[in-house]
């Protein structure tokens, strides 16, 4: 009869009301509320909830996250069934527990823009730190336009972690990736593209120079120029151009390549040269007039004094060319 009394008195008492011999003192009561305004990246119970008495066991469930805060600022109706059934889900008696208040709760998340300063400030200084390790001379673009976004601000704060896609940049343009982190999970991740241009030093024209004319720093200098996909045919430093002479008309202002240097000439075009002429074990020495300049090296045009025939022989000096046969 007196087990009978008990489990009739459990009944009465209500759903979430202990049973067989439990202290009200300590037990936990779990009120919806009215409506919830949610700051994080997901929604807690004890945003949802006023849960009594206050302890370590009933903070521990405010904790519990319920599911994930409504997206695109839209409210989101939570029922009192949903929050029973996410508490077993993470094992929780629900016997044990009682539940009170509306049948339904209000969430609506805060959702504040990110500030496109921020953004730039972030990716840039990620940038800057990835060229400073290539080094070279580059310039950065800053982009003028962002795309706004919006999260939430979070219920301890907000963070932006920038990183260089890939590590590193390319030859005109380097996209930053910054991840908004909310409480230290990652919420939005942002694109930002700058553009990039890189320059090189390289050796201009200070004057237009005619064809033959010795190069040096009396007629060129060195000038900061963009880099380009030709870039690297130019020359770049006054040692490329030591004892070379121009070997075309020069524009003023104009870069140099090294097709447009040649070594000066040993031979003139109409100077009596000695010609040696070598056979095996025999070598026959004539005269023979150059019939244009020739550096050392050089294949050079003759003309025979004697026969007025042409020879085409190899320079070898001043005043000497060589014929093999």
């Amino acid at each position: 009869m007196k087990l009978l009394t008990t489990i009739t008195i459990c009944l009465l008492t209500g759903f979430g009301d202990r049973c067989g011999g439990g202290d009200d003192e300590n037990a936990i009561d779990i009120r919806i509320r009215v409506g919830a305004t949610v700051r994080g990246v997901d929604v807690k119970i004890g945003e949802l909830c006023e849960i009594t008495p206050i302890n370590r066991d009933t903070l521990a469930i405010g904790q519990l996250v319920f599911g994930p805060s409504p997206i695109g600022g839209h409210a989101r109706t939570v029922t009192r069934t949903e929050i029973v059934q996410a508490l077993a889900a993470k094992g929780h008696d629900v016997s044990q527990y009682t539940f009170s208040g509306p049948s339904e709760i209000v969430v609506q998340p805060v959702i504040v823009e990110v500030p496109p300063t921020d953004l730039l400030e972030a990716a840039s200084a990620a940038l800057h730190a990835v060229l400073a390790l290539e080094g070279g001379d580059v310039e950065v673009e800053i982009p003028t336009r962002l795309r706004r976004v919006d999260t939430p601000p979070g219920r301890v704060g907000r963070e932006l972690i920038a990183r260089v896609r890939g590590g590193h940049t390319g030859p005109t343009s380097a996209v930053v990736d910054v991840e908004v982190m909310i409480d230290g999970e990652a919420a939005r991740r942002v694109p930002v593209q700058f553009e990039l241009q890189r320059f090189q030093l390289l050796l201009k024209t200070a004057t237009a120079i005619r064809q033959g004319t010795p190069l040096g720093p009396h007629n060129l200098e060195i000038a900061r120029e963009p880099l380009a996909q030709a870039t690297g045919l130019y020359l770049t430093r006054f040692e490329d151009v030591e004892g070379m002479i121009a070997a075309r008309n020069l524009q003023a202002n104009s870069r140099i390549t090294l097709g447009e240097t040649a070594p000066p000439a040993v031979i003139r075009k109409g100077e009596v040269v000695s010609v040696v002429l070598t056979h095996g074990r025999v070598k026959v020495t004539a005269k023979a007039v150059a019939n244009h300049d020739a550096p050392m090296a050089a294949r050079l045009s003759l003309t025979n004094l004697s026969s007025r025939g042409t020879l085409v022989g190899v320079v070898a000096g001043p005043g000497l060319v060589v014929i093999r046969n």
